[in-house]
């Protein structure tokens, strides 16, 4: 069972030295070694590297065939895909013709039908289940059979390697996990997980008292590489810079959040590093990786990207349009032309790179931005909107509003079932993530205003930018 979700665990696991809290966190990153990391994660991981030199017609054959491949699994396996035309499919001789015969899947249907897109040839307790916030900002669940997130993980170890590092290295990771209890006032604030090598370093903690102290552990635990949240890695490398400290890391990887290009100039230059750009999703139906060129690639061996106009065809070179997603491995639930919701520049073009590589190349993603909030201390809080509805049920869709540092709006959009109960637990992930003493109201809405461009913002900070530590 999850900690996250077991009050006696969590109570345990809060009142914990932090010794023992490293402990805990090592047994758990022993069973995500062991379910990610084993003998064919090695196995992959080498033919991956190999792969990377292939001729863009290589790459589209590869593609057609592995479309063809689980387009065929998924009409025969899931009831959602169960009507598809897969004669058409079959008989397409590129990626882009095959797509245009299949229906494109929605974001509600996913969240509201999952188990319309799960194959009837899987348990899913024999699964990975990893939650998205999703564009509605109320989480859904996908499942993921081991091989493909072995794979995914492989891509991202190559990726790694295009900054000279691996798997294993010594790496230090801002992340949304609730890793250092909530009312802890004082550090340490990382958790080792031995078993990979890396040290966890709360997100929720970080503010003008304590950055200085977050500086310390990363500086004393030397790491080869930082990966996690942009906004939470910025702030530290602001802070080296402002106190002239002298810290070097060979590589960062920013992810989950978007990377600004005032991130990359001061991270750069506050960490002495080289900032690697990537675009994911939890669903893993894509990973966009930057080369030492700075060019996006898609990596064709998890899925196929494509960006297209309203009308639902490929825009034209240097136009922005809807990124829709295919996943290409995972069997245990196909995701085929999936609209997640963020947006890019440019359909992907399968050319030669400087680098060498003729994966293909987006020109930008645009995608969303969840908004970070501030809190009275100082502290910037990251990935709000997901950590504290991550928990509840029957919310069609929800956003948090922060209207001063100390004073919250929960908008919340009930579904069949919703009880007041939903907003309590929604106020106390909040009040865990940014102080007790916060305001919380909860507004209950028939509808979550969209931007004038039709986006939807999860988070929504009215707090002064002067308070953001510069």
């Amino acid at each position: 069972m999850s900690v996250q979700n077991n009050w006696f665990l969590r109570k345990l696991y809060n009142t914990s030295p932090p010794q023992l809290q490293s402990l805990a966190v090592s047994v758990l990153g022993l069973k995500i070694r062991r379910t990610r990391y084993d003998n064919r994660f090695q196995t992959c991981s080498r033919a991956y590297r190999r792969h990377q030199w292939k001729s863009a017609t290589d790459w589209q054959q590869d593609q057609l065939h592995k479309l063809q491949d689980i387009a065929a699994h998924a009409k025969q396996t899931t009831k959602h895909y169960s009507d598809i035309d897969l004669e058409s499919v079959r008989s397409a001789t590129t990626p882009r013709e095959a797509l245009k015969h299949l229906p494109f899947l929605e974001s509600e249907t996913l969240r509201q039908e999952p188990e319309a897109l799960i194959s009837s040839e899987v348990d899913t307790d024999d699964c990975i289940a990893l939650s998205t916030s999703g564009t509605t900002g109320t989480p859904k669940t996908t499942y993921h059979d081991v091989p493909s997130h072995i794979k995914y993980w492989a891509v991202m170890n190559r990726f790694w390697g295009w900054g000279g590092c691996r798997y294993g290295d010594r790496r230090v990771s801002f992340t949304g996990n609730k890793i250092v209890p909530a009312d802890q006032s004082g550090g340490p604030y990382g958790r080792y997980d031995r078993a990979n090598n890396r040290l966890l370093l709360s997100s929720y903690h970080l503010g003008e008292e304590t950055v200085d102290a977050y500086l310390d552990e990363i500086e004393e635990f030397e790491p080869d590489f930082i990966d996690g949240y942009p906004s939470s890695i910025r702030y530290c490398a602001q802070r080296a810079i402002e106190t002239d400290r002298d810290v070097e890391i060979s590589a960062c990887f920013p992810t989950a959040e978007m990377l600004r290009e005032d991130d990359r100039s001061i991270i750069e230059d506050g960490l002495s590093t080289k900032v690697y750009n990537q675009y994911g999703s939890t669903e893993s139906a894509a990973i966009v990786t930057e080369c030492s060129s700075g060019h996006m690639h898609v990596n064709p061996e998890i899925g196929i990207i494509e960006v297209l106009d309203e009308d639902g065809n490929t825009v034209s070179e240097g136009e922005v349009g809807e990124i829709v997603l295919t996943a290409l491995n995972n069997r245990a639930m196909p995701l085929i032309r999936y609209r997640i919701g963020d947006m890019a520049r440019g359909p992907p073009k399968y050319e030669e790179c400087d680098c060498g590589r003729e994966m293909p190349i987006i020109d930008e993603i645009i995608g969303r931005q969840d908004e970070v909030v501030v809190t009275e201390d100082g502290r910037r809080v990251p990935m709000l909107s997901y950590n504290v509805f991550k928990y509840t049920e029957n919310i069609s869709e929800s956003r948090i509003v922060q209207e001063s540092v100390d004073e919250f709006v929960l908008q919340i959009v009930p579904d069949d079932g919703y009880t007041d109960e939903q907003a309590e637990i929604a106020i106390k992930k909040l009040k865990d993530r940014v102080g007790e003493d916060i305001q919380v109201e909860v507004e209950t809405l028939e509808s979550i205003p969209r931007t004038d461009a039709g986006k939807f913002r999860a988070v929504i900070s009215n707090v002064s930018a002067q308070m953001n530590h510069k």
